[in-house]
């Protein structure tokens, strides 16, 4: 069995998730607080975790359903920065 983590795609793939998963961590905690520091800390980083995601997608080879689950988890993260009042 090959090692996922000499797989360029897998290691993509698991990058993506973590960082769609992380930008929606720090969207929650912005929409939940009303510290205004920590709404701006918390959009900024789930900003630039879009913004990641968006740049390493295309080169990241991902099947039909893998690029279904990043396009519907980016989707909420992308709701929850317009929300937040990211221009996007």
């Amino acid at each position: 069995m090959a090692n996922p983590f000499l797989d360029a795609d897998a290691v993509g793939l698991e990058f993506l998730r973590t960082e769609v998963a992380t930008g929606l961590t720090f969207s929650k905690i912005a929409l939940e607080t009303k510290d205004e520091s920590k709404i701006v800390r918390n959009r900024a980083n789930a900003r630039k975790a879009y913004d990641a995601v968006l740049h390493f997608a295309p080169g990241t080879s991902l099947s039909a359903e893998e690029a279904q689950q990043i396009d519907a988890s980016m989707a909420l993260l992308k709701s929850a920065l317009q929300q937040l009042g990211e221009d996007l």
